[in-house]
Order: C-alpha cells, then sequence, then structure tokens
C-alpha cells in the first residue's frame, strides 16, 4: 500500500480532463476532500466564507408523497426546495493543501514513468501519469465497492434490481407473449384467463374487461420501462441468465482502455496509433489481472472503433449496479416499484 500526496490544484486542473475520458466525478474523492477540509478547518470555516460555497440541499427534491404505487401523487414534484447548506468539497477545492490517495501497488507510479520514457518524453507527462494515478485509485475504489459518484442508492435498489426487476421482466413477457390463431391468421395476446396460486388457494380470474393485464401494464411501465418483448427477453438473457466463463463485456476495462487510449492520443508523444495502443495495453496490465481482458491489439483497435462509433460516454456506476437497470420512466430514487 502506498499513500500518494496529490496537490488539490493539480486535480483542480486534471478535473475537465478526467471527467472528459474517464468519467470522473468529484464525488469520487469526497471523503479525501472532505478530510483535508476537517484537518484544516476543524472548527469550521466562518459564516462569510461558507456563504459563497451554498448548495441546494438535494434530499428535499425527492418525488412525491407515498400514497401507493399507482397514487398520481407519488410523481408530483415538490415546489423547488429553498434550503441550502454549506457545501465544505467546493470550498477546498479551491485551496492549496493536498489530498492523499492510497494505492495497492507501490511500484505503479515507477512503472508508468518507466514506460513513457521508454515511448520518448513530452512536455505533458506529468498530466499523463498523474491521471492515470487517479484512475488507478479510482479503479480500486471501484473494486472495494467504495466507490461513490453521483447516482443514488436507497435501501432498496440492490433488492430492486437483483430481486423484484428479473419477476417484472418474466411478468412482462407472459402478459406480451402472443399466440397464432390459426382462423383469424394472426397474432392474439394471451389475456384469459388468469389463475394465480399463492401455495394454499388457487383462483382463476376471467380478467373481465382485461381489468387486471391492464393494470399490470400500466403498473410494468411506470417501474419496468421496457418498450417490447424483444428488449425484455434481451435484458432477461444478458443480465439474470446465469454467467459462465469470463466476462465478456466488463464495463471498467471499458472505459479505462477507452480512457486511456484517447488521453495518449491527446498529450503523449507516441505518434501512431499502435504505438498508444500498446502503451494502453501496458497500463491495463498494471491494473487488471492477467486473462481478465484482451491484450490483443488488433482487438483493442476494434474495440475503441466500435466505442467510438457507438458515441461511448465514460460513466462508472458502482460495482453493485453497473449490469444493472433502471425504468426511465420512474423519476424517484425511493419508490422503485
Amino acid at each position: 500500500m502506498r499513500n500518494y500526496i496529490l496537490p488539490i490544484p493539480e486535480l483542480k486542473k486534471l478535473e475537465p480532463v478526467l471527467s472528459e475520458y474517464f468519467g470522473y466525478k468529484r464525488a469520487m474523492f469526497e471523503s479525501e476532500l472532505l478530510a483535508t477540509y476537517y484537518k484544516y478547518y476543524p472548527k469550521g470555516v466562518s459564516k462569510e466564507v461558507a456563504n459563497k460555497y451554498m448548495i441546494e440541499f438535494p434530499f428535499m427534491d425527492e418525488f412525491g408523497a407515498d400514497n401507493g404505487a399507482f397514487d398520481y401523487h407519488r410523481y408530483l414534484p415538490r415546489q423547488a426546495s429553498t434550503s441550502k447548506t454549506f457545501d465544505p468539497t467546493s470550498f477546498i477545492m479551491d485551496s492549496k493543501y493536498d489530498i492523499t490517495i492510497t494505492l495497492s501497488d507501490d511500484k505503479l507510479q515507477r512503472e508508468l514513468e518507466k514506460k513513457l520514457q521508454e515511448c520518448g518524453e513530452t512536455d505533458e507527462e506529468s498530466t499523463i501519469v498523474t491521471s492515470l494515478l487517479i484512475v488507478a485509485a479510482i479503479y480500486e475504489k471501484y473494486v472495494r465497492g467504495e466507490l461513490y459518484t453521483e447516482i443514488t442508492m436507497s435501501e432498496d435498489t440492490l433488492p430492486y434490481l437483483e430481486q423484484v426487476r428479473p419477476e417484472m421482466l418474466k411478468l412482462f413477457e407472459l402478459l406480451n407473449t402472443k399466440r397464432y390463431s390459426p382462423s383469424k391468421k394472426k397474432e392474439l395476446r394471451v389475456f384469459n384467463p388468469i389463475t394465480i396460486d399463492n401455495g394454499v388457494k388457487k383462483i382463476t380470474l376471467d380478467n373481465s374487461c382485461h381489468w387486471l393485464t391492464d393494470l399490470l401494464d400500466n403498473y410494468l411501465h411506470i417501474y419496468l420501462g421496457v418498450n417490447n418483448l424483444e428488449e425484455a427477453q434481451t435484458e432477461l438473457k444478458e443480465v439474470y441468465a446465469e454467467k459462465k466463463g469470463r466476462k465478456a463485456n466488463n464495463a471498467a476495462c471499458n472505459l479505462i482502455m477507452y480512457g486511456t487510449f484517447h488521453l495518449l492520443q491527446r498529450y503523449s508523444s507516441l505518434k501512431t496509433k499502435s504505438e498508444q495502443i500498446r502503451m494502453t495495453l501496458g497500463y491495463m496490465e498494471l491494473l487488471f489481472e492477467t486473462d481478465s481482458f484482451n491484450n490483443d491489439e488488433n482487438s483493442t483497435n476494434a474495440a475503441i472503433a466500435y466505442l467510438v462509433k457507438q458515441g461511448y460516454k465514460p460513466m462508472w456506476k458502482p460495482k453493485q449496479i453497473e449490469d444493472y437497470r433502471f425504468s426511465p420512466n420512474n423519476q424517484s430514487t425511493e419508490h422503485l416499484w
């Protein structure tokens, strides 16, 4: 383990680069920034100073009162909050102090500098080395499950993603599976009848006037938010089916591969794409376990080109939720079902 001292002015200078190429958010180092703030300002700052760093209190704008899953009040936004609070992280980011970031590999900085020297000197070498050290610290937080971004998680987030959502997908699949009618020569949605068995008693409903299926359709539109049967089945297969072998699409690998290549393309003295890709793979070999990613140069080139074509935007998610999806139709972070 090694503690790396990072001057806050240097971090602030690099924030635009880190945001563009690596999806950096200031919240990722909030604990380190707060540690510096409380170290130098244990009694806080004056009211005059604090007034310059006031922000809207975010917890006052949660959507609606919980009067039931179908209650329209749940979706009525409250009046904009006028509550404000002092933001110590913004204040300390305007200082000339340092923060301490922890890296498990105490040789990482030396290895990075060595690789860059082998590739040729550049005036921006410090930008590259410091950026990649910061990214390494972000990745280690991610691996430990300690990476915090601007994504809000409640106590129901993981139960929704891991347990409730796949059941919603199966229900959506059931409601939208069609059968072929030879007499009418067309597909019909399977609505009637509906049997419910709770293990103690079983009843069959006629679903008169489609009252139950329409209700479920509306519910799933809000809390599941898939557009069609194919989309639901794809999510069930790709996200919830049992995974075997090496993970085919490592989000962290893709993000770091994409960001490192473009960082080198902009700031390094490496002239050819081949050199930039080899250096990118060299950095990834320092971070990732052997065989956890494809380190073939041609495959990496193709993967980067694909991401660029798709308009890829680097974005970290907490490791616990990175593979999952939320409903785009539900604006609440508290009422997930």
